[in-house]
């Protein structure tokens, strides 16, 4: 019976282990998990300043504009190889068991190399296009891996803002209303998120703030959904997605 106790109780602890967030890791792990994300945050950093200074090489060409940009992403590369020098052969425990965490930081790296050729030829489209497939893989590696951040929830919602901002433009309120709910739903997964920086007080109230501006900027866009008045939906697009943007930079940093 004793023994029947103790293989029971050991199951259980196995099971609770699968399923732990970012959050809920136990010491050491945890230290050692968030020495990793604070590595790949300072390359990630680097990288969103290229990613918006593409954007509006994209608009319009500009040789000291590019040139900076090169520079962020060229930091953004060397980083990566600490990154990979450090962690490519030993994880952090939260991700020991992922079979594929050495492929996962390898693959980044080719991206990253993928976007400086791209920038550097003037092919500015294409490597923002893979600026935001690789910002994708940095949030399959979570999630495939059961670990939840705000930053990546986030991501999900920008997505979809996009979209349905598109579709605003092109076919209206109609082009809107059926991607609300997901909007919605995704913004609630974001509240559920614990605040990207824990021990610093005054960080999550401002990361908190955004937050809740950003979901009253939402409430505000089902209410003009409603009344369906096309002039309105477009400023509120504009004013939700800066409300969403800060959010991002703020759980990044």
């Amino acid at each position: 019976m004793l023994l029947a106790k103790k293989l029971i109780a050991a199951l259980i602890i196995i099971f609770a282990c699968t399923n732990l967030t970012a959050a809920e890791i136990p010491a050491p792990d945890a230290k050692a998990l968030h020495e990793f994300d604070a590595a790949v945050t300072q390359s990630r950093v680097e990288m969103r300043q290229y990613c918006a200074l593409v954007q509006e090489l994209m608009k319009a060409q500009d040789a000291e504009k590019q040139q900076t940009a090169l520079a962020h992403l060229r930091q953004a590369i060397a980083l990566w190889k600490q990154v990979q020098q450090q962690y490519q052969q030993n994880p952090p425990a939260a991700y020991a068991a992922d079979k594929q965490f050495s492929a996962r930081l390898a693959d980044m790296m080719s991206q990253l190399q993928e976007m400086e050729a791209h920038l550097a030829a003037g092919r500015f489209k294409e490597s923002f296009q893979t600026c935001g497939f690789a910002c994708g893989l940095f949030v399959q590696m979570h999630e495939e891996n059961g670990l939840v951040y705000a930053l990546d929830r986030l991501f999900h919602l920008r997505k979809t803002l996009k979209t349905a901002s598109m579709a605003a433009q092109n076919n209206g309120p109609a082009g809107v209303r059926e991607l609300l709910p997901v909007m919605q739903q995704q913004r609630d997964r974001v509240l559920q998120a614990p605040c990207p920086a824990p021990v610093n007080a005054e960080k999550c109230q401002s990361y908190r703030a955004a937050i809740k501006a950003l979901s009253a900027k939402l409430d505000e866009l089902a209410l003009a959904l409603a009344g369906e008045n096309q002039s309105e939906l477009a400023s509120i697009f504009a004013a939700l997605t800066k409300e969403v943007n800060t959010a991002y930079g703020l759980a990044l940093q």
